[in-house]
């Protein structure tokens, strides 16, 4: 199951946060319209995002804050942007 890969993500989550709580992800992606969309896609359609592109404009950097009711939740978020090609999770 792809949940068992991040069970040291869970854990450690798990021990130094309280829920509800800020989350921070940040994404490198191709800069296209395509994949910025998959990346917003992964959000509720009021979040923010911050966007930074490379000098050369082939990506883009994508920061997203937001609270997340669980370590489960950030979780299922990464799994999900595993899918989008050429993503970058930092």
């Amino acid at each position: 199951m792809e949940q068992e890969k991040y069970s040291k993500l869970r854990y450690q989550l798990m021990e130094s946060m309280t829920w509800p709580s800020l989350y921070m992800f940040k994404f490198v992606i191709p800069n296209t319209d395509e994949k910025l969309m998959a990346v917003k896609s992964l959000f509720p359609a009021n979040t923010q995002f911050a966007f930074k592109t490379s000098r050369d404009l082939k990506f883009i950097g994508i920061t997203v804050k937001i609270v997340m009711k669980s370590a489960d939740e950030i979780i299922d978020i990464y799994i999900k942007a595993q899918k989008i090609k050429g993503a970058v999770i930092l």
